[in-house]
């Protein structure tokens, strides 16, 4: 009963000390209320200072633990400030930002529309590593700071190739392989907070950044203009060495290179005809990279070995044996390898029939065949384009008429003065000369080969071509007769066979006369059509002397038999 008593009254107890408690804060917010409605004039007396406890001052003189920033923390301080970190080197790097050009940058505000929110600077000081307060600075000096700080750069994007110098992480190549031996990385081009959307560095006014830098290092390439076009070729839009970063460097005009000798070639490459080649999109096998022919050509470029532009042409040929062994094997065995080898630097390569970078299809039309080969052969050329084959072939793209490779080959060209090659013409002249189907459609004479082998000079040469065909003769080939290249139609009144056959023939035989050649019956056979009396006559032997054989043959069978039966 006590006890309850007890519990009862200290519960009263605490009931009126909470009420005096409620009292005296009420009265405390009146006198507070009273203050502020007596305005401004009205100065409240400061409470007097206490001094603390030596143990309590000294935990309040401790620095706060380090806690990570906000964006607005990091503003607060860095875009109002004096101050700068100083490195051991002695350098000194303000700490103010410009506020106004970060949020402007593909950074800040500007990128929210593209991004759902700016990056901000925890995006790039990630909280982890930046504390406040900041940890002093490692790197030895502001270099080495940057460098540092730049690797951030890759958390977010992908490196691209830069075509400079510089560490592995940022896309560039070994300093020590440049002339500068200067690292380049990424806050160098697109700043540290004022970064720019890549399409402000393709204009010459952004590129007087890169103008200043080359400067600097002593680089030639100081034009900003020109390093515009670079960007604008899309040096730094690719992320491994393809055609496109080559053409960074190689699409833009006036690009040359000099050599020892002081020859200088463009090396501007049109890429619209690249891509248009036998090599590029229309492929069959597939588009080619510049790397497919110019295997570990990584920028650096290695030194020139060549000592002139020929002698790099040369050089770069053997780079298209590497798929074209077939044809490169027949060239080697050609008259053009033969001269290059006995040194006569102007011998055809590959690349100057076929070109090296806007290497069209070689026969479409068929008259870049003999274009081709004008290249050296001019006075060949000159010869062959007013003759009946060129004629036709230069103004009507027609397709049976010979071009220089139906007679010299392709690329296993032989010498035309050798006596092999004299034995063996007429061959190469019926190639076409004898095909039925294909005379027949010009009304010319199928049998040009069989009554040329069946007369005197082509039995001869036949002989030789049969025992040895290397064995010079003098009898007439076809050439002999209608010419090399400027073979005309045999009715042409100034250089034809029938209206200059007589001079034709003095050529070789100076003595004949108009019936030395009268009595040639060219290249048809005697018929009721052409040569009629001969047709006749030989019809006549034809029958005669066979006939007069088996008569002669029978009297003196059935002499012999009388004699043997009347023994």
């Amino acid at each position: 009963m006590h006890t309850r008593h007890r519990l009862y009254g200290l519960l009263l107890l605490l009931a009126v000390a909470g009420l005096l408690a409620l009292a005296g804060a009420g009265s405390l917010r009146a006198e507070s209320a009273a203050a502020q409605v007596a305005g401004p004039s009205s100065v409240a007396a400061l409470p007097p200072v206490v001094a603390l406890p030596a143990a309590l001052g000294a935990a309040q003189t401790q620095p706060p633990a380090a806690h990570p920033p906000t964006d607005a923390a990091c503003r607060s301080c860095h875009g109002n400030s004096t101050a700068v970190v100083v490195f051991p080197s002695g350098e000194e790097l303000p700490v103010a930002v410009d506020l106004a050009a970060f949020d402007a940058s593909v950074h800040g505000v500007s990128s929210a529309a593209e991004t759902g929110a700016p990056v901000g600077c925890n995006g790039c000081h990630p909280p982890a590593t930046y504390q406040f307060p900041h940890p002093p600075v490692a790197e030895p000096d502001l270099r080495a700071y940057m460098l540092t700080r730049s690797e951030n750069c890759v958390r977010c994007h992908e490196p691209h190739l830069t075509a400079h110098p510089g560490p592995e992480w940022s896309g560039g190549y070994d300093p020590a392989a440049s002339e500068s031996g200067i690292s380049v990385v990424c806050t160098d081009c697109h700043g540290d907070h004022e970064v720019q959307p890549a399409e402000v560095w393709q204009q010459p006014a952004a590129t007087t950044v890169c103008a200043a830098c080359h400067a600097d290092a002593g680089v030639d390439l100081t034009d900003p203009n020109q390093l515009a076009l670079h960007v604008q070729f899309g040096l730094f839009g690719q992320r491994q060495v393809t055609t496109d970063f080559c053409m960074g460097c190689h699409g833009p005009p006036g690009q040359t290179l000099t050599f020892p000798n002081g020859d200088e070639i463009s090396i501007t490459i049109d890429g619209e005809a690249l891509h248009a080649s036998v090599h590029g999109i229309g492929n069959n096998w597939q588009q080619l990279e510049c790397t497919d022919c110019h295997e570990n050509y990584n920028y650096p470029h290695p030194p020139l070995e060549a000592a002139s532009a020929r002698e790099y042409t040369i050089e770069k040929t053997e780079l298209c044996a590497r798929c074209h062994q077939t044809q490169q094997e027949g060239h080697m065995d050609g008259v053009h390898a033969e001269a290059l080898a006995e040194g006569n630097l102007d011998a055809a390569t590959c690349v100057d029939c076929h070109g090296a970078h806007d290497t069209p299809v070689p026969d479409q039309p068929r008259s870049r065949i003999v274009e081709t080969c004008r290249n050296c052969h001019s006075t060949v050329f000159d010869d062959y384009a007013v003759s009946v084959h060129g004629t036709a072939l230069l103004t009507e793209e027609n397709p049976d008429v010979p071009t220089c490779i139906e007679c010299h080959g392709v690329h296993r060209i032989n010498d035309p003065t050798t006596a092999l090659f004299r034995n063996r013409s007429p061959e190469l002249c019926a190639s076409c000369h004898a095909d039925r189907e294909m005379m027949t459609h010009y009304d010319i004479s199928i049998d040009v080969f069989e009554t040329y082998v069946d007369d005197f000079h082509g039995t001869t040469v036949n002989i030789f071509q049969s025992n040895d065909p290397n064995t010079p003769t003098n009898k007439a080939v076809c050439y002999d007769c209608h010419g090399i290249h400027a073979i005309m139609a045999v009715d042409d009144p100034d250089a034809g066979i029938k209206e200059n056959l007589l001079v034709t023939c003095q050529q070789c035989h100076p003595d004949a006369t108009a019936n030395f050649s009268d009595s040639w019956t060219g290249h048809h056979r005697p018929s009721l059509r052409d040569n009629p009396l001969m047709f006749l006559v030989t019809i006549f032997y034809a029958i005669v002397i066979p006939s007069t054989v088996a008569f002669l043959g029978f009297l003196v069978g059935t002499d012999v038999y009388r004699k043997m039966r009347g023994r």
